[in-house]
C-alpha cells in the first residue's frame, strides 16, 4: 500500500493530503450502484448520484439504524432517508446481493447547528456588562485560535497527547497490520481532542473509518478519531486539548470503540509513546 507524504509547507493542503492518504489506506472499492429488493429477486434501476465528498459547512452527524422490511429496496430506503444508494453502500459495506428482511442498516443523518439568529437575539438582549464580557472572551479566543493555527504550520519532532477516551484498549498497534489502537467504550461516551489543533476533516467520506475526524497539531503530526456515533465539530474548527469533539459509536466497526491514530508525515505510528502511561 502506497502512502502519500503530507506536504510540509501548506496548512490546508497538508490536511487534504492527510485525508487522501487515509482514503488510500482504507481500501475503498468501487461498487456499481444497483437496486435490491428485500424478499424478492434483484432488479436494476437508475441509482442516485453519490453524495458530495466535501463535508457541509456545519455538519453534526448522527448514526441511526434502520431494520429492513419485506419489500424494501435500496432506492426506497435512500429516498426516505434523504441519502443516495452509494451512501448506503458505503455506510454498510453492501455488495451486490439482495437485502434481507430484518437486516440492520446504518444511516447517517445530518443535524443543523443552532441558528445564528437565535444566538444574536439572545446577545442583543444581554445587558452591557455581559456583552462586554462576551466581547473580551471572544477577543481572547480569537488570539488563542491564531496561535493554534500558527502551531499547525510549525515543524516538531514530537507531540504531547492526552488520552482521547477512557476505556480498555481492545486492539493494540501492529505495524503493517492496522493503523492505530482501539479503545472500547459505551455508545455516546465522550471522544476528546488529544491535543490542540485544527480540524482538517470531519465527515463520513472514507470507507472503513465510519464517522471520522482528523486534527492537525503541527506540520508533522496529526491525530484521527474514527467510528464515532456523532460528530460535534466541523472542518476548519479550532479545538483545544481535552475538548469533546465526538461521541463514541460503532459506525463501520464491529464494536463500540474509538479507533485512534497518530500520523507523522502522513504515516501511521504507534500512539502509545505519545500518550501518558495511564488514562487517569
Amino acid at each position: 500500500m502506497e502512502t502519500r507524504e503530507i506536504h510540509r509547507h501548506a496548512g490546508w493542503l497538508s490536511g487534504l493530503a492527510a485525508v487522501l492518504v487515509m482514503a488510500g489506506c482504507a481500501g475503498t472499492q468501487s461498487v456499481p450502484p444497483s437496486d435490491t429488493l428485500a424478499g424478492s429477486s434483484p432488479s436494476s434501476q437508475p441509482a442516485a448520484a453519490p453524495s458530495a465528498a466535501t463535508p457541509p459547512p456545519a455538519p453534526i452527524l448522527v448514526a441511526q439504524k434502520y431494520v429492513v422490511k419485506r419489500g424494501d429496496t435500496l432506492t426506497g430506503i435512500a429516498s426516505a432517508n434523504n441519502c443516495s444508494i452509494a451512501d448506503l453502500r458505503t455506510w454498510n459495506k453492501l455488495g451486490t446481493g439482495r437485502l434481507r428482511m430484518g437486516q440492520v442498516l446504518r444511516i447517517v443523518r445530518q443535524q443543523p447547528l443552532p441558528s445564528s439568529g437565535a444566538a444574536g437575539a439572545q446577545a442583543a438582549a444581554s445587558d452591557g456588562a455581559a456583552a462586554n464580557q462576551a466581547t473580551a472572551q471572544a477577543t481572547a479566543s480569537t488570539a488563542s485560535d491564531r496561535q493554534v493555527v500558527k502551531d499547525t504550520k510549525r515543524h516538531s519532532s514530537a507531540v504531547a497527547l492526552t488520552w482521547p477516551a477512557s476505556g480498555k484498549i481492545v486492539d493494540g498497534f501492529r505495524p503493517g497490520q492496522n493503523r492505530g489502537i482501539q479503545i472500547a467504550g459505551r455508545p455516546g461516551d465522550p471522544v476528546r481532542a488529544a491535543a490542540a489543533g485544527r480540524v482538517m476533516y470531519a465527515g463520513t467520506g472514507l470507507n472503513d473509518y465510519g464517522s471520522l475526524i482528523i486534527v492537525q497539531h503541527n506540520a508533522d503530526f496529526l491525530t484521527a478519531y474514527a467510528h464515532n456515533r456523532k460528530l460535534l465539530v466541523k472542518t476548519g474548527d479550532i479545538v483545544r486539548q481535552g475538548d469533546e469533539i465526538a461521541e463514541m459509536g460503532d459506525l463501520d466497526n464491529s464494536r463500540v470503540a474509538l479507533l485512534f491514530e497518530v500520523r507523522r508525515d502522513g504515516k501511521p505510528v504507534n500512539p502509545m509513546p505519545y500518550l501518558p502511561s495511564s488514562q487517569g
